[in-house]
């Protein structure tokens, strides 16, 4: 058996290799700069561009949009985007919708959309959770009524990450007032700017914004319903899978652990047993969680349905990610607390220089920063994208066939 990509593939993954290359130290920090005055999760809108630039942003939609990449590449193209430590939200989301508009769009509305979203010119959100269904998303309350060639939308969204960037947010409402729970939903792709929609900040702890969007009356063309109308969860169900197919915070956590090694190893530091040891479980634990998506990615490639294994590989890599950051966060917090200056190179009475820069204190150094911004940012991990509890679930009906 061989994990080795495909021609093409190997391709995407050499140019990757170079638009990786082309950013040091200083564009890195440019782009978190962007990152915080933007205040969306990864997301940089230079990079996006950048990305557009090379075709990268939808390589699994069929030429002439895409280079009808599998999962496999998708997973790869990530991988190595994350393993730089680039933002690669905007990135995540477009390809979902991208995939959402090619699959299921009007000729029209693709013949509108991609594009300009491939072009980079188009950003979009995604309006699922509610205030009264977050995590069960299928008690959502937003409703669309249908007035000859339009929809009328009504209801509030929440956790509706980058909506105050975004040009289109692609909203799942009820269009069926009499049924329930999966039945007569629908997806429709709704303009961030037309009359009726409002956009408020809610900040959440990873350091971020994510938003509360409001639906009042909002007039949206039939022409833009994804999918048949009362028939949108199988939309949105197939988007999701792709979704939880890429790492939750596995990525991360493994270009985290990978500096904090990279530290051990430059001051010849003396690792006990115990950090030993747990230092090792945490690789295991991210290397299986890397095989997880893989798996996932691959039945994807054979046509087969991954609901379960990517609900596995989320439900694994998103609580793996919050143990990973615990870990990282106290490990360099102890050090700190030995009486060691956060930049002490006095290594005689057990410290070890935390970094070459300038400054005091513990935001002062860049792993202890970015550790406790892990710590942050992976206590949303288990929510977003579908709490475990419904991961679990998806693993009992999709994957064990019990009954509800």
């Amino acid at each position: 058996m061989t994990f080795a990509l495909e021609p093409e593939g190997a391709a995407v993954l050499a140019e990757v290799a170079e638009l990786v290359g082309s950013y040091g130290r200083e564009e890195i920090l440019a782009l978190r700069a962007e990152v915080e005055t933007l205040g969306a999760e990864r997301h940089a809108e230079s990079f996006h561009r950048e990305l557009a630039k090379r075709n990268l942003l939808a390589i699994g939609l069929p030429e002439p949009w895409g280079r009808s990449a599998g999962p496999t590449e998708r997973y790869a193209l990530h991988e190595a985007l994350d393993a730089a430590g680039l933002p690669t939200y905007s990135l995540e989301l477009n390809e979902t919708m991208a995939g959402m508009i090619a699959r299921r769009g009007r000729p029209e509305l693709v013949a509108e959309h991609l594009p300009k979203l491939l072009a980079g010119e188009w950003t979009y959100a995604g309006g699922y959770s509610e205030p009264e269904a977050g995590s069960d998303l299928l008690a959502l309350r937003t409703r669309a009524v249908r007035e000859g060639e339009e929809y009328v939308v009504t209801g509030t969204k929440l956790w509706t990450s980058s909506a105050h960037l975004a040009d289109w947010i692609v909203t799942i409402v009820r269009t069926d007032p009499e049924s329930q729970r999966h039945r007569g939903l629908s997806i429709l792709v709704i303009d961030a700017k037309a009359p009726g929609v409002t956009i408020d900040a809610v900040p959440v702890v990873g350091g971020w914004r994510v938003n509360a969007v409001s639906f009042d009356q909002v007039r949206v063309p039939a022409s833009h319903l994804l999918g048949e109308e009362n028939r949108g969860w199988a939309v949105l169900s197939q988007a999701l899978t792709d979704e939880r197919t890429m790492s939750f915070g596995g990525r991360e956590s493994r270009l985290l652990l990978a500096r904090l090694i990279h530290r051990w190893a430059a001051t010849q530091e003396d690792v006990d047993d115990v950090r030993a040891e747990a230092l090792g479980d945490l690789v295991v634990e991210l290397e299986i969680e890397r095989l997880l998506n893989l798996r996932a990615a691959a039945l994807g490639e054979r046509g087969e349905d991954a609901a379960a294994e990517a609900s596995i590989s989320k439900v694994f890599g998103s609580e793996l990610a919050q143990r990973t950051a615990e870990w990282v966060d106290a490990v360099l917090s102890t050090d700190v607390d030995k009486g060691c200056h956060p930049l002490s190179t006095d290594v005689d009475k057990g410290c070890h220089p935390l970094s070459t820069s300038t400054g005091a204190g513990p935001a002062a150094d860049p792993l202890i920063a970015d550790a406790g911004q892990a710590l942050r940012t992976s206590t949303a991990f288990t929510i977003i994208g579908g709490t475990s509890e419904v991961q679990r679930n998806v693993v009992a009906d999709r994957g064990l066939g019990l009954p509800r």
